[in-house]
This record gives C-alpha cells, sequence and structure tokens, in this order.
C-alpha cells in the first residue's frame, strides 16, 4: 500500500513540476456543430480542418440551409456551404482557424463572422489563395483580413 501510495505521489508531483514548469493546463477542446447539406464533401474537409486544430466538431446534416440561416440572422450575400455555431457565435463558410480563436479570445458584441462564399485555397477548398479573405460579420462590416 505504501508503495503504490508513493508511486501516486511520484506521479502527482511530476505533472505538478510540468504544468508549472510549462506554464500550460490542458485545456477542453471547444465544442463546435457545424451545419451543412448532406454529401458535401468541402465541409467534411473544414470540420476536419478544425478538429486538427484542436475543436470538438460535431457535423450534422440539414436539408434546409436557407431556414437555418435565416433563423441565425445570415444574409443571404453571406452565406456559404455551411454554417458553425461555436461558443455564443455563428461562423459561417470557411474562416481560417486564427480568426476563429480571435472572435473567441476578444468575444466582440457580435452575433458571428462570414466568409462569404467558398473562397479558393480557404480552409477546406482546394487551390491556391489568390488575395486576403474579407471576414465580415453578420452585420456586413468588415471584421478582418487574413
Amino acid at each position: 500500500m505504501t508503495q503504490l501510495r508513493n508511486a501516486t505521489m511520484a506521479r502527482l508531483t511530476l505533472m505538478l513540476v510540468l504544468f508549472v514548469s510549462t506554464g500550460a493546463a490542458i485545456a477542453a477542446p471547444v465544442q463546435a456543430r457545424l451545419y451543412h447539406n448532406p454529401g458535401c464533401m468541402c465541409c467534411e474537409q473544414y470540420a476536419d480542418y478544425l478538429n486538427g486544430k484542436g475543436y470538438d466538431v460535431d457535423v450534422l446534416d440539414t436539408d434546409d440551409m436557407a431556414a437555418l440561416n435565416e433563423k441565425h440572422g445570415i444574409e443571404p450575400a453571406l452565406s456559404s456551404c455551411h454554417t458553425t455555431l461555436i461558443g455564443d457565435y455563428v461562423v459561417v463558410g470557411h474562416v481560417p482557424e486564427p480568426v476563429v480563436a480571435k472572435l473567441l479570445r476578444e468575444e466582440p458584441d457580435i452575433r458571428g463572422i462570414a466568409l462569404p462564399g467558398m473562397p479558393s485555397g480557404s480552409p477546406g477548398m482546394p487551390g491556391n489563395k489568390s488575395e486576403p479573405f474579407v471576414i465580415k460579420t453578420l452585420n456586413g462590416d468588415v471584421y478582418t483580413t487574413y
């Protein structure tokens, strides 16, 4: 029993030393729900991209993206092939993860962001990026470029 207790204490001490020395804590992945039309492969690739960045993405099929987008106040001009609910925000389209992380970190007083269309070279889309991505708020204002 004493040996087991000593081994457990040694493991806990090592974990504490590693935590203090790195200054890092293991955080739970950010939960996300990605809605898309069934069979859309670029949406699946975007979900894989976010999963690879540490998010926990649940991919859900919908046969009525227009109704879902209307429910979340997404104008047709800002729509894309998928809509993701992440934290308290709506993320529309193939928004690069650093922009999503910025949104979650800064917590601006907006409903969400969108990268309209399906630009080449954006996460989940083939091709090369030919110009900066203009990410907009759901009100249509520029949130950032990437």
